[in-house]
């Protein structure tokens, strides 16, 4: 199990989409409302996990077609986030300012690249048969569980820490506009 949770834990704890945004609505809305967040990434995950581990990786690897429209939806997405991210000038506690909710983001992991793509890597990866399908499918299923919530909790607090620091608009803005151009620089990485 150790390589499989090595990989899981290198795999979620790296800045992706689900980090930035987990970082930045911390930021914004402060851990406490983040938390159903860190649950939308955490279930998100494991049901594309899941699915991959059943065969689906198998129709998406198959389906080229598939893939580039996932990938252009993943692309305007994220384009859209860095935006509203990138013009946000405070924190968010305003009211009316709409925040993500738990239902977006677990509905974001089925054309999120990143979550997509470890996915499907792990399961090509770890299952070589040495024991029967289902042992190697739940060690990797308890790999991501303590990876992917462990990932999204220190992301969140991370960005929860921030928020003492940002006492002025100047620095919000900053903030705002730094976590956007890394959200962005997210869709490079699923052009290549």
């Amino acid at each position: 199990m150790a390589p499989i949770l090595t990989f899981a834990i290198i795999a979620a704890i790296t800045p992706g989409p689900n980090n930035i945004i987990l970082s930045t609505n911390a930021v914004n809305y402060g851990f406490k409302d983040t938390i159903p967040l860190i649950f939308g990434v955490f279930f998100g995950v494991l049901s594309v996990l899941i699915l991959c581990l059943l065969g689906i990786g198998e129709i998406y690897e198959s389906l080229p077609t598939l893939k580039i429209f996932i990938k252009i939806i993943a692309v305007i997405l994220l384009s859209y986030l860095a935006y509203k991210i990138f013009i946000s000038s405070e924190f968010s506690e305003s009211k009316g300012k709409k925040k993500f909710t738990f239902k977006e983001i677990f509905f974001f992991q089925l054309i999120n690249p990143k979550s997509v793509t470890v996915c499907l890597s792990s399961t090509a990866l770890f299952i070589q048969s040495r024991f029967s399908f289902v042992e190697e499918s739940i060690m990797i299923f308890i790999c991501f569980i303590i990876s992917t919530s462990t990932s999204a909790i220190v992301w969140a607090a991370i960005g929860h820490s921030f928020r003492k620091y940002l006492y002025d608009k100047r620095k919000i803005i900053i903030f705002n506009r730094v976590m956007a151009l890394s959200l962005f620089g997210c869709i490079f990485f699923i052009i290549l």
